[in-house]
């Protein structure tokens, strides 16, 4: 296949290719509570921050547990979640 300088493409022939998309990040904010946990899933996105989840539960592990299916049905890799332990 021939070399082709961009000089020899008219304009209607280039595409434009879609800006990639920020995707955000997504947190899991665990707070310890006297009894109890509160579960924050937090989605931050273009510098704005979107509360999904708030859940109260009884321990770290159900916290974590609903942090990762709430990841999971959502199309998000456990490896992009910031678990946060306050």
């Amino acid at each position: 296949m021939p070399d082709i300088a961009s000089s020899q493409v008219s304009q209607d022939q280039r595409i434009d290719l879609p800006r990639e998309e920020d995707l955000g990040s997504v947190q899991a904010i665990i707070t310890r509570g006297w009894n109890a946990y509160l579960l924050q899933v937090v989605l931050v996105k273009n510098g704005e921050a979107r509360m999904l989840v708030g859940k109260e539960v009884t321990s770290y592990a159900v916290a974590e547990t609903v942090a990762r299916v709430f990841a999971a049905t959502h199309g998000v890799a456990w490896e992009r979640v910031e678990v946060v332990l306050k």
